[in-house]
C-alpha cells in the first residue's frame, strides 16, 4: 500500500508508470538509497527489462516486485550512524569535529567514486543547507556529529510514519 502511494504521487498520467529519473526519488522516500550509478547501471536497466513495451517508462508492477525484494533484502537500507561518522571523520583528518561547507561542497560535486555519484548543483546546496548549524554563528561549518544525529532522527521519524501507515493507523 505504501509502496502503491509513493508510486502514484510521480504518476502524473495515472498509467501504473514512472518516468525513469523518478525512481531513485520514489526508493529514497521508501527508505532505501541507492547510488545514482547503482540506478543507472543496474535498477533501472533490470526494471525496464522487466517491462519492455513502456517507452522507457516503469511499470508499477516491476518496481513493487523490485523495492519488496530490496526492503526485504535490506539492499539500500540508510547507513547506520558509525558508518556515517567514520566517513565524515576521514574528511577531517584533524580531528575538528566540524568540516568546512565550501570543501564539502567540492568533494561532493568534484571527487572520489564515478561521476554519476556526485552531487548536481541543487542536491548539493540543499544538503549544506541542512547540514549547517543554523544556531552556530559560523555557519560556514558543518559539525558532522550533530548532522548525522539530525539526519538519523529524521529518517526515523520518516519512517516510522511510513510504517503506521502501512498498519493502518497513520
Amino acid at each position: 500500500k505504501v509502496i502503491k502511494e509513493a508510486f502514484s504521487c510521480f504518476d502524473k498520467q495515472q498509467k501504473n508508470t514512472i518516468e525513469q529519473d523518478e525512481v531513485g526519488v520514489v526508493m529514497r522516500y521508501l527508505g532505501q538509497f541507492p547510488s545514482e550509478s547503482d540506478l543507472k547501471e543496474t535498477i533501472i536497466p533490470e526494471l525496464l527489462e522487466e517491462d519492455p513495451s513502456r517507452d522507457g517508462l516503469v511499470s508499477f508492477e516491476a518496481f513493487e516486485r523490485l523495492m519488496l525484494r530490496y526492503l526485504s533484502d535490506h539492499t539500500y537500507d540508510p547507513d547506520d550512524s558509525e558508518t556515517l561518522l567514520a566517513a565524515f571523520r576521514v574528511l577531517d583528518p584533524q580531528g575538528h569535529g566540524y568540516i568546512d561547507s565550501n570543501l564539502m561542497h567540492e568533494w561532493l560535486s568534484t571527487k572520489g567514486g564515478k561521476a554519476a555519484d556526485f552531487f548536481k548543483e541543487r542536491e548539493t546546496s540543499d544538503f549544506l543547507e541542512y547540514a549547517k548549524d543554523k544556531e552556530s554563528s559560523d555557519s560556514s561549518r558543518i559539525y558532522y556529529e550533530d548532522y548525522v544525529a539530525k539526519l538519523n532522527a529524521d529518517i526515523e521519524k520518516h519512517l516510522e510514519n511510513l510504517y503506521q501507515v502501512a498498519r493502518g493507523s497513520g
